[in-house]
């Protein structure tokens, strides 16, 4: 019998902005601790391979990740690899990460992607000059300080064991990772206002690029079409 791997939380993570093209980067990746903070200065967004196993985007906090230990570890890293065909083909490809806390670095194909801060906050890079047809390497590295109370950190103990109103800390990629394909040109990002009383939506529309031009658009909702222009 062959066994076919579950993605965990398979399902496209933005519903309000959905996009064809895409890869769900979720499930068994290499990770590790950095106790010593050695893994820049050792190359680890490299060729290095980590020691661990974690099955994203659960925490090594939980038992969900295939590890579910609960001491302090301020950074650690993951890595994985993924296969697209790039190769005559004009798009470009952009890399979400729906949370990771508290501040992450990434590399692809050991070249330096980007950084971010903040853990409860959704990110996109644009890794389309960085990637090669065929086989790429994802390298994530996560930094979150259990003991600085001035970062925001909720209801996340600054102890080792949780204990009255506080629960186990959160540290790392803890929501979905995923590819998309999109046009050299593609809508960056969409807001929607509802207006109850005109019984009607504003929605305003933002290209990655200013558009020459006029730009068609059709609406549908629940499957039937509303027109467009």
């Amino acid at each position: 019998m062959i066994q076919v791997q579950t993605i965990p939380r398979n399902e496209y993570p933005r519903p309000q902005f959905v996009r064809e093209s895409w890869m769900n980067l979720n499930g068994w990746w290499q990770f590790d601790y950095d106790d010593g903070d050695e893994g820049v200065r050792a190359r680890w967004y490299g060729e290095a391979e980590l020691g661990r196993r974690i099955n994203v985007p659960y925490v090594y906090q939980t038992k969900l990740s295939g590890i579910g230990e609960t001491e302090f570890h301020p950074i650690v890293w993951y890595k994985r690899t993924f296969c697209v065909r790039t190769q005559g083909r004009t798009s470009r490809w952009l890399l979400n990460f729906g949370a990771v806390d508290y501040q992450a670095e990434v590399w692809v194909n050991g070249a330096y992607a980007g950084k971010h801060r903040g853990g409860h906050t959704s990110f996109t890079f644009d890794i389309t000059e960085l990637m090669k047809d065929g086989e790429n390497t994802l390298t994530v590295r996560a930094v979150d300080e259990p003991l600085n109370l001035e970062l925001p950190r909720g209801k996340q103990f600054w102890k080792g064991k949780s204990e009255n109103i506080f629960y186990t800390g959160t540290t790392g990629i803890w929501q979905t990772v995923w590819l998309e394909e999109v046009p050299d040109n593609y809508v960056r990002r969409l807001f929607m206002t509802p207006d109850i009383d005109q019984k009607s939506v504003k929605m305003e529309i933002f290209a990655a690029r200013p558009v020459d031009g006029t730009v068609g658009i059709r609406i549908s909702y629940k499957g039937a079409d509303h027109g467009g222009g």
